[in-house]
């Protein structure tokens, strides 16, 4: 089959990883364009990457070597950036969040639909060795029923670092603070791993920073089965601590740090215990610059086996709405101090 060709819009810092992970799948895609209004980066990204540099949306879409655009744009922007693309007739990968509205993420999807083109939303750590063995074990149902889940982010970030862009902790572009930004890939994975939430109570506060949103939040979930679970996210967590993310179960208990399964134990007798366990204090929980791209690589594949041949992959635009609304959910909770019901 022939290669697939790529164009990613906005070259920030996340536009890092999408180039790295369509490099590392050389076989498969060719990164041939890049896009931003900023021209001194837009000029720095296309000489580092030998690729043509636009300054203009409308110019890399006009593009007829570009199939598939990634759209890394502040989030406030991803439905309009991604909605352009597909009207120019191109498969979309958007970074997340999806977007900041849940009915523009619908517009997404349906706009998709209607034009026959393939969209995703990126959430890498659903590629990990942990996560996946996790949800081999849930589907199995080696867990048995479903008790409590537990996710907590408990990253850190400066002020320096929301000053770094006017569009950093707002509501309009950001959508959010620790939860929406840092801690959607984790909402995402204990919403997957626990199923749809019923109901739930947040409380949000910001302490550490001067930002319109939140830096600390947390959420007490009932979910559709009856079982319960918190959901923790942070930015003023100095230095920066592990991803954590457990699931209990009648049969069973899965511990992962940093989509690392540190322990398994199971009624039957069964476990595992890691070997090792890295340090608390990790790159990405101090760094937003220190993600890998080698998961990122892994859903792109996937993304591109779906456009040639059909199949369903395992992240697609219906996960990363579920993703959002779960955020929302505590957002809107925060915000009114009452128990939220889903669907929103």
């Amino acid at each position: 089959m022939e290669k697939m060709r790529f164009g990613i819009i906005g070259c920030g810092v996340i536009h890092h990883w999408h180039a790295a992970a369509i490099r590392s799948i050389a076989g498969e895609a060719e990164l041939v364009a890049v896009c931003d209004v900023v021209p001194d980066r837009v000029t720095e990204a296309a000489h580092e990457l030998g690729v043509t540099g636009y300054s203009s949306i409308g110019d890399l879409l006009a593009d007829d070597r570009v199939d598939v655009v990634t759209i890394a744009t502040p989030s406030g922007l991803h439905a309009e950036h991604a909605l352009e693309a597909l009207r120019h007739g191109k498969h979309v990968i958007v970074e997340k969040p999806f977007d900041v509205s849940l009915a523009k993420a619908d517009r997404i999807m349906a706009e998709a639909a209607d034009r026959g083109l393939f969209v995703t939303c990126v959430s890498q750590t659903r590629y990990s060795a942990g996560l996946t063995q996790l949800q081999q074990w849930l589907d199995a149902g080696k867990l048995g029923d479903l008790v409590y889940g537990e996710a907590t982010i408990k990253w850190y970030r400066t002020q320096e670092y929301y000053n770094s862009g006017d569009w950093r902790g707002t509501w309009a572009l950001d959508g959010g603070g620790a939860l929406m930004n840092q801690g959607i890939h984790y909402a995402a994975n204990l919403r997957r791993a626990m199923g749809s939430p019923k109901t739930l109570s947040a409380y949000s506060a910001t302490r550490g920073h001067n930002i319109e949103v939140e830096d600390v939040v947390t959420a007490a979930i009932v979910f559709e089965s009856g079982a319960i679970g918190t959901l923790t996210a942070t930015t003023s967590a100095y230095p920066g601590f592990q991803t954590t993310l457990e699931i209990f179960g009648t049969k069973g208990s899965v511990r992962i740090a940093n989509q690392e399964i540190v322990s398994a134990q199971f009624v039957d007798g069964e476990q595992y215990e890691a070997a090792a366990v890295r340090s608390e204090s990790t790159a990405t929980a101090s760094d937003p610059a220190a993600v890998g791209s080698y998961n990122h690589s892994l859903q792109f594949r996937d993304f591109i086996e779906t456009i040639q041949s059909g199949k369903g992959h395992l992240t697609g635009a219906q996960e990363g709405r579920a993703a959002l609304e779960f955020v929302l959910g505590v957002y809107q909770s925060a915000r009114t101090g009452q128990p939220v019901t889903f669907p929103l």
